[in-house]
Parts: C-alpha cells; structure tokens; sequence
C-alpha cells in the first residue's frame, strides 16, 4: 500500500467538539501525525463498529472499538481508548474527570470482548478463517495519565499492553510494544497480507444503492396499464358501431384492447370468439383471460377443431371451406361477436371465411384490429367491406428511448406519439464472434444487477430456433436458453415472426447477420423485434443491420 490510510480521512468537526470525545480526538491525531513520519502500510479505523449473532437463536450483539489498526506484518489490534485519571482499587477501574467524579470502566475486559467479538464477525464474514480470537492484539491507551513508576499491573494484564499520556510523544513505539506483546517480530496469519486492505473493504467501501432495473420496470408496468387503460375510451366511443377497424403502431395496446372488448361483450351475453394467426400469441391470451363459457379464445387454425371438440387433419387450402361448410351446418356455434387480432395476418381471401363464423346473414359484431405499418406484410393489407376505421395514434407500451428505434422502421397511416417513460437507453453490444458468451454475460447481468427474473427475458433470432446457435445456449445455476423454457429457470429463445403480438420487460435481438438480404424484410423483421419490449432493448451487433434509413 505504500501509505497510511485513516478512516475517516479527517475527523468531523462535531466529532471534535464533543467534549466525550477529546481522548479519541488526541489519539487519532497522534497517530496520524507519527505515522505518516516513521510508518507505512498501516490501517487506521476510528470508531469501528460491528453487529453478530452467536447463533440463530440468540440475539444480535453490537460492538465498537475505538481503534481498529492493520498491518500486513505487525498485525491487527483492537484499541480501547480512556479519558481522565485513571485509578485501580478494590479490583475496579475508574476514570476521575475535570470535576472530581469517578467513573467505573473496565477498559482491559472491554477490549479483550470486543477482539473476541470482532473475530467471530470475521469469521462469519470468511474474511479471516483459521485465525485463533484469543491473539488478537488489545492495546489500552490513556492519553491523560501517566503509570507510576515501577507501576505493578493486576496479575492478569501487562505494562506492554498500555500506553500512558508519557507514550502519547511516540504512541508509535506503544502500538509497535503492544503488537511484539502479542504476536512477538511478525503476525503469522493466513490473511496478514490481505489484512489492510479488508479493513477497508469491510469498514470504507463505499456502497451505492440503485435501483434495479426490474423495480424500475415494475414502476412503468403500473404506468402503461394506466395508460393503456385510458385507450379504452377510444373504442368506448365507438361501442355502437357493430363493425370496426382498430389501426395502431406496434405498442398502442391493440391487443390489450381486444381481449377487453371480448370480455366485456361475453359479459354482456354475447357468444364471443377472440382469434388470431398465431399460436404462441392465442396461448398467452388464454392465460391472460378468466374462463368464459360464452367467450372462446384460439388461434385461427385451432378454431375448427375447438368447435367439434375432435382432432381432424385439413388440408390448409380446404380449411376456410370446411369452417363455412362445419358453421351452415350448425348454426347455433355461429357467434354473435368475433374480433380478430393481428388482423394484417389475414389476406383478403380469408375474411370471407372470417366472416362465415358470424352465421350466414353476418350481422353480428365485427372488429379488427391490425398493425396498419406499410412495411409489415409481404402482403398489402386488405380488410374486409363496410368497416368503420378507427385509428391509435398513442404508444402506450414501450419506453421512449425504445419507440425512439422502432419507430424508425414505422411506415403508418398516422404517427405515433410516445406516452411511456424514458427509460433506459438502447444496449447495443458487439459480440466480436463470440456471441454465446456475449448473451450469457448480457443475462448474467439483467439477472443479477437489474435483478429481473429469467421469464422477464426473450432472445429473439431472425431464424426458425431449430436453425439457431443459441439454441439451448447454457447459462449459470443451470439455465438455458431454449424454445421451451422449464418452470421459470431458462429464459425463451423465440423467433421475430413467432413473437409477433406479445411483449416482455426485456428483449435481446440477436443473430442479426442471418436477416433476409431484401431491405424491406429485414425492415419487416426489426419493426416487430423493436416493438417487442417494456422496459429494455438490447442489440447485438447491431451494425450488421441493413434496412436502409432505418436506425
């Protein structure tokens, strides 16, 4: 270390001040000012304090020395300060003050129960394993009086443990006499070397609360519920109209919306059927809604069979047809209400097949609610005749620093305007070929800095996750990254395109070097993969990009 370091750096002035303090006070300035001249390496702590616990039964017990000295080869010492003159009799010790009143003290048991008590927190600590509690040093110091002459100590202590007001001239030569008393020309300890710089670690290390991303991201969930709330007013207004087109950006809470609608319609007594193309989105809509026996939630290629409840293989070309055929046969599985998400999945051929499920005269109630993003589809999007448009122009769901990027890849009908939170600037990370240890050590840090859960996360991939590298990708504590995550220990490994219409706090895009060539699917992709996340968007090598103006 090359060099003294006291903690605190400086005394305070109200430390000074206290007049209960003054002997403190005069030995920490001794020892300040003779260390720094004849001494290096050492490490000072006033008024060190510490708590332990015997065991788990017993109660806490709290400590405090009024010194705590290191030294990689003259070794620790607790020091036990005392003002005043000091006396000895009958056994007892007393410091009489300026007015002439004694006051017992018992410095020698004082500071041989706080070595002992500070070893056993070290020992909790592992900060200094097979150390013996009985050796460390205890110095006794009594800056206003002097030992008399051939002075005769109680049998059970020694002159070389104290040093008087005559030592206070060269405290030195009393805390090197005190430290020889104890340990004779070197403390032969396991950790001496270490020592100084773990009284720093333990007593001067600075600790910096923060707050953890997952809380923060916590904090936003309960904003964007408000906000996406206060989206239902729009189709409030609208409540009357019995076909209508829902158009927003990605994160103006579409979804949201619609499985309210179909909610409060089967509430009303409306037979409700709330579909979709994709499978992975229809699953987590079914587990976000309170079962209904008048509200059927699937996927538009599962609607067949949930309806004659028996497993039957069609031919993808056939399965329209056959849902017109399966509804004029029975016209009592015909809905009253159907509400399509993800609308700008569906090509114009299939909204009349759509449209059969409302039964032959398709007088029910019609909504769509689709993404009206130019760049989206491979196909331009055709919704079905008649429909009454309704445009969200509002981000509710992502932060802005987020919306900042997707927004780039948004080529819409209207504008969409950020309500969210800042939030956390986009990560974007250059894996430098190494990507697998680049995405455990992106995790490993969300996990444990920002303290989300592995279910807050999802890796998307512009490839099928069979086709993937991070497939089944191994992390710390026995985690994976996996299409099929176990309970909540791994976290998803999800394609874009599989992705579509759900969300997580965080998102990791990765494997960028596999988007399509054509820059308008690759815009198609990341449009979707910007969109995905609350709270959190890192990019991984994200200058592979090639989109355009895009980013």
């Amino acid at each position: 270390m090359k060099q003294n370091r006291f903690v605190p750096a400086e005394l305070p002035l109200h430390v000074r001040q206290d007049r209960t303090r003054r002997a403190e006070v005069a030995v920490y300035d001794a020892l300040k000012e003779q260390l720094n001249l004849h001494q290096r390496d050492w490490v000072v702590i006033w008024s060190a304090r510490w708590m332990s616990k015997p065991d788990a039964r017993s109660a806490p017990r709290t400590g405090e020395a009024d010194f705590l000295l290191a030294h990689p080869k003259r070794g620790l010492i607790v020091a036990e300060v005392k003002g005043g003159r000091i006396e000895h009799r009958s056994g007892q010790w007393y410091s009489v003050d300026g007015e002439g009143q004694s006051h017992a003290i018992d410095p020698f048991v004082q500071v041989e129960r706080n070595a002992y008590e500070l070893a056993r927190k070290f020992d909790q600590l592992r900060r200094w394993t097979s150390s013996s509690r009985e050796k460390y040093a205890r110095w006794i110091i009594f800056p206003d009086s002097a030992m008399p002459i051939n002075c005769l100590f109680p049998t059970d202590y020694a002159n070389e443990m104290v040093t008087d007001a005559l030592g206070m001239a060269t405290i030195v030569e009393g805390l090197l006499s005190a430290s020889a008393f104890w340990y004779g020309d070197s403390w032969m300890h396991p950790a001496a070397l270490k020592a100084p710089s773990l009284l720093l670690e333990l007593f001067d290390e600075p600790i910096q609360f923060t707050m953890p991303l997952a809380v923060k991201a916590g904090h936003d969930a309960q904003e964007f519920e408000r906000l996406t709330d206060s989206q239902f007013r729009v189709i409030s207004a609208v409540a009357g109209c019995p076909r209508v087109a829902v158009a927003g950006g990605a994160g103006s809470g579409k979804t949201w919306l619609a499985r309210k609608r179909a909610v409060q319609l089967a509430a009303e007594g409306f037979r409700v059927l709330l579909t979709c193309k994709s499978n992975r989105l229809a699953s987590f809509l079914q587990q976000q809604t309170a079962q209904h026996d008048d509200l059927i939630i699937c996927a538009y290629s599962e609607l067949l069979q949930r309806l004659q409840e028996v497993p039957q293989t069609v031919e993808k070309e056939a399965y329209g047809w056959k849902l017109v055929d399966f509804i004029g046969e029975h016209a009592d599985l015909a809905f009253d209400a159907v509400l399509v998400d993800e609308g700008q999945d569906f090509s114009e051929s299939e909204w009349e097949f759509v449209e059969c499920l409302l039964g032959p005269e398709k007088q029910g109630i019609f909504y769509v609610f689709y993404d009206d993003n130019q760049q989206l589809n491979q196909h331009e999007t055709k919704l079905p005749a008649a429909m009454v448009p309704l445009y969200l122009e509002d981000n509710v769901r992502t932060t802005r620093t987020i919306h900042q990027d997707m927004i780039s890849m948004y080529r819409g009908l209207k504008p969409q305007r950020p309500q969210g939170p800042l939030g956390r600037s986009v990560e974007r990370l250059k894996s430098g070929g190494k990507l697998g240890t680049c995405i455990r050590q992106v995790i490993a840090r969300l996990l444990k800095n920002d303290r989300f859960e592995p279910k807050d996360i999802v890796v998307l991939t512009p490839v099928d996750t069979n086709l993937s590298q991070l497939a089944n990708l191994s992390l710390a504590d026995g985690r994976m990254v996996c299409e099929r995550p176990r309970s909540e220990r791994d976290v998803l490994l999800a394609s874009i395109n599989d992705f579509k219409g759900l969300e997580n706090a965080v998102v990791i895009v990765a494997e960028l070097d596999r988007l399509p060539e054509s820059p308008e699917e690759c815009r198609r992709l990341m449009y979707t993969a910007l969109s995905r996340p609350r709270s959190h968007l890192v990019l991984v090598d994200f200058e592979l990009l090639n989109v355009g103006d895009g980013l």
